[in-house]
């Protein structure tokens, strides 16, 4: 049983449980890997809104351990004669740590290292045909990651992460930049 006194040490040191929700702006490489798999010449890919959820474990204030679902922007491009257009949207869990250097009581820089699994659907329409092609992939991916306390146990976060997937069958990986914020509590 925690005594007052044990519940105020495990909070001093910056130890329990986490809870996080965010969201990002994720953009893809699909249009230049449409292109190097042998696909129409390609417009550059716009940035869409990806989401993420987590718990996970602070053992302290540097070290976190995280498990969540994101949910990748999904990313869309159009051929330069704009007959062809290419969707990817993807989604999975993934496990990360975060290793974390606080700068002041209130503010922590540090970086994120994960293993992240995908379920990816890639749509291509050429107008009058469209197919849809649904790849399953796991790979590392990392980031940098800041963190401001907003009192006790809540704080606001911000991070940029790439992700890079090894497509089967394919001589490109399909890649993600995230740019993402949120909020992280602690508990």
């Amino acid at each position: 049983m925690l005594t007052p006194i044990a519940a105020q040490a495990a909070a001093a040191d910056g130890s329990g449980g986490v809870f996080g929700l965010g969201a990002s702006r994720d953009e893809s490489n699909i249009g230049e890997f449409i292109e190097k798999e042998g696909g129409p010449p390609m417009e550059s890919t716009d940035a869409a809104w990806g989401a993420d959820l987590y718990v996970g474990y602070a053992f302290n204030r540097y070290v976190t351990l995280r498990f969540g679902q994101r949910f990748l922007g999904g990313g869309e491009a159009d051929s330069s004669i704009g007959a062809t257009t290419v969707k990817v949207d993807g989604d999975g869990i993934y496990f990360a740590a975060d290793l974390m250097w606080p700068v002041t009581d209130g503010f922590a820089i540090g970086g994120t290292f994960g293993n992240q699994s995908i379920d990816a659907d890639v749509e291509v329409d050429q107008g009058r045909f469209s197919t849809t092609v649904t790849e399953d992939a796991r790979d590392f991916y990392y980031g940098l990651r800041a963190r401001w306390a907003m009192g006790e146990t809540a704080s606001f976060i911000a991070s940029y992460n790439l992700y890079s997937f090894e497509v089967d069958d394919a001589s490109e990986d399909l890649d993600f930049d995230s740019l993402g914020f949120g909020f992280e509590w602690r508990f």
